[in-house]
C-alpha cells in the first residue's frame, strides 16, 4: 500500500505540475494583455505639461470601474490631481501611497519616430510612445498591482489604506501637480509611505557577475537648480573689425573656466551607503575601494575613475551643465551686444543653493555676467531605509532571488523631493529590469518599454502589497503612532 501511495503522488505531481505551469502561463499572458491594451490607450492622450486633463479622466474613470474610490483635487485642464484608493479617504487610514505623473515631455522629432508617438503601438513584445517608461507606464503597474491585491485579498478590513496618487506638472517642477496637492491636502492624503519614480533593475553593473540585476531604489535625489547667465556689453558692431572684448567672447571665456572647474568630490551619507553596498555586493578588491571611495587615502585614484564616468561624476559632485547659449536675431556679421546661457544644475542632499550660486560667480570670474535663478529649487531630503524599504526588496527578491537592492541617491529630480521635504517616507522605483536602449529612449525618439517588464513591475507591485500584511512590517502603519507624526507635518 505505501509503495501505491507513493506511486499515486509521483503520478499525481508528474500531471498536475505541468497543469499549473499552463495556468500561470494564461494567467501572466491575460495580464500582459490586459496591462498593455490599457497602457496604450493611456498613451494615445498626448498629455503634455499643461494638458493633462484628458488622460487623467480617461485613467480616473477606469478607476471608478474597478471600484476604487476616488478624490479629485482638481481638475483644470492644466492642473489635474486625483487618488483612487481601496477605502475611501474619510476613513481616516493611514495611506501608502503609488504615485505617478500623468503628464509628458514634448515628442520632439516626430518624423524620425519608427511609430507615432502617441500610437501606443505594440510591436515584437515591446510598446511604444512617450510616457511607456516616463511615468504612465509606471502608473500602469501599480494600478494593476492594486487591483490584483484587491481582487485577491480575502482577509479582514485593513487598518491602513492603499492609494493610486495620479498628478499633473511633474516635468515643469510639480507646482501644478505634487506641490499643489501637499500644500492644499497633506491632512487628507495622511501618508504612510510614499513609491514613484526613481530607479531601475539594471544588468551589467558588477563586474564580478555582469548577469546579476542590481535593483537601485531611490532615497534622495539631487535638487535640480537652474541659472540664467546674462551679459551686455557695447562694442564694435561689425564682424569685420572684431574689439578686444566683446559679449560673446567674454560669456565663452567664462563658461569655459566653469567646465574646467576642479573635480569637488561630495561624499554624503546617502552615497556612502549606496557605495558601501554597492561594494559589497561587487566583492574583491574592486569592491573594497568602492566600499571606501571616500577615503582620502584614495583620492587621486578615485578622481581620476570618476572624471572618466558620468554617472559615478553625477552620483559624488554638484554637476553643471551648459544647456543654451544664444543671442538675438542678427546677420551674421553683426557682433551681438549681449549674451546669454542657461545652466542646468544638480546639487547633492544638503547643499547650500545660495552659497553655490557664489562659488558659481566665483568660477565664471566676471562680474559684468549676472547670475539669475530661474527655478524654485527645493531642497533636497533623504529617507532612511525602514520598513517599507524591506518590503520592497522582499517584493524584489520574490521575482530576483540572486537580485541586488540597493539604495541609491538617484541624479535627475522629481516629485519625490516634494514629499521626502515633508519627512514622508519616499522610495523611487520602476521596478523591472531595463536594458540600456530602454534607458536612452526617456525623453528620447522611440520611447519603449519591454511587455516583461510591464509584466515585471506589476508583480513586484503586487509583491509589495501583500508584504505590508506581514506584522513586521504592518506594525510601522499603527494609527497611535503615524497620526501624531501627520500632524507634527503640519
Amino acid at each position: 500500500m505505501k509503495f501505491r501511495s507513493v506511486l499515486f503522488f509521483l503520478l499525481s505531481f508528474l500531471i498536475i505540475q505541468p497543469l499549473v505551469a499552463q495556468e500561470g502561463v494564461k494567467k501572466q499572458q491575460a495580464r500582459i494583455e490586459k496591462a498593455a491594451e490599457f497602457l496604450s490607450s493611456y498613451v494615445s492622450y498626448p498629455s503634455l505639461t499643461g494638458f493633462e486633463l484628458e488622460a487623467g479622466r480617461f485613467f480616473a474613470e477606469y478607476c471608478q470601474q474597478q471600484g476604487l474610490y476616488l478624490t479629485y483635487f482638481s481638475t483644470d485642464t492644466a492642473s489635474f490631481n486625483f487618488a483612487a484608493t481601496l477605502y475611501p479617504l474619510s476613513d481616516n487610514k493611514p495611506v501608502v501611497w503609488l504615485q505617478h505623473h500623468i503628464d509628458v515631455v514634448p515628442a520632439s522629432d516626430e518624423e524620425i519616430w519608427e511609430f507615432d508617438a502617441f500610437s501606443g503601438t505594440i510591436e515584437n513584445d515591446t510598446i511604444y510612445g512617450r510616457g511607456v517608461v516616463d511615468c504612465k507606464g509606471l502608473g500602469v503597474m501599480q494600478l494593476m498591482a492594486l487591483l490584483e491585491f484587491k481582487q485577491e485579498y480575502d482577509g479582514d478590513e485593513l487598518d491602513f489604506n492603499i492609494g493610486l496618487l495620479a498628478v499633473s506638472g511633474e516635468e515643469f517642477g510639480g507646482e501644478l501637480g505634487s506641490a499643489f496637492v501637499l500644500a492644499q491636502f497633506l491632512k487628507d492624503l495622511k501618508p504612510a509611505v510614499v513609491l514613484g519614480e526613481g530607479g531601475a533593475g539594471l544588468p551589467g553593473i558588477l563586474e564580478s557577475d555582469s548577469d546579476k540585476v542590481v535593483y537601485g531604489v531611490s532615497v534622495a535625489e539631487k535638487a535640480a537648480l537652474w541659472l540664467k547667465l546674462e551679459l551686455e556689453l557695447v562694442s564694435f558692431g561689425h564682424g569685420a573689425t572684431p574689439a578686444p572684448s566683446y559679449a560673446n567672447k567674454v560669456m565663452i571665456n567664462s563658461l569655459s573656466k566653469l567646465n574646467n572647474r576642479k573635480l569637488d568630490l561630495d561624499f554624503n551619507r546617502t552615497n556612502k551607503r549606496m557605495f558601501r553596498k554597492l561594494g559589497k555586493a561587487e566583492g574583491g578588491i574592486r569592491g573594497f575601494l568602492i566600499r571606501h571611495m571616500n577615503w582620502w587615502i584614495f583620492r587621486p585614484f578615485v578622481v581620476r575613475y570618476i572624471s572618466n564616468d558620468p554617472l559615478l561624476e553625477s552620483l559624488t559632485t554638484n554637476t553643471v551643465t551648459v544647456t543654451k547659449i544664444y543671442n538675438p536675431p542678427g546677420p551674421p556679421n553683426k557682433i551681438s551686444t549681449t549674451s546669454t546661457a542657461f545652466l542646468d544644475c544638480r546639487l547633492q542632499p544638503g547643499v547650500n543653493k545660495k552659497a553655490f550660486i557664489r562659488q558659481i560667480e566665483k568660477l565664471l570670474d566676471d562680474p559684468r555676467i549676472t547670475v539669475k535663478e530661474v527655478n524654485n529649487a527645493v531642497e533636497s531630503r533623504a529617507t532612511n531605509p525602514d520598513k517599507y524599504f524591506d518590503a520592497l526588496q522582499e517584493a524584489i527578491l520574490q521575482e530576483d532571488p540572486d537580485a541586488v537592492v540597493i539604495p541609491v541617491l538617484f541624479p535627475a529630480t522629481t516629485d519625490n523631493s516634494l514629499f521626502r521635504n515633508l519627512n514622508i517616507p519616499t522610495y523611487g522605483l520602476v521596478p523591472a529590469v531595463m536594458d540600456q536602449a530602454t534607458i536612452a529612449s526617456v525623453h528620447n525618439v522611440n520611447e519603449k518599454l519591454p511587455l516583461l517588464a510591464l509584466d515585471q513591475g506589476i508583480r513586484i507591485y503586487r509583491n509589495f502589497l501583500f508584504n505590508l500584511l506581514d506584522e513586521r512590517v504592518r506594525v510601522k502603519y499603527k494609527r497611535q503612532i503615524l497620526l501624531p507624526a501627520l500632524e507634527s507635518r503640519q
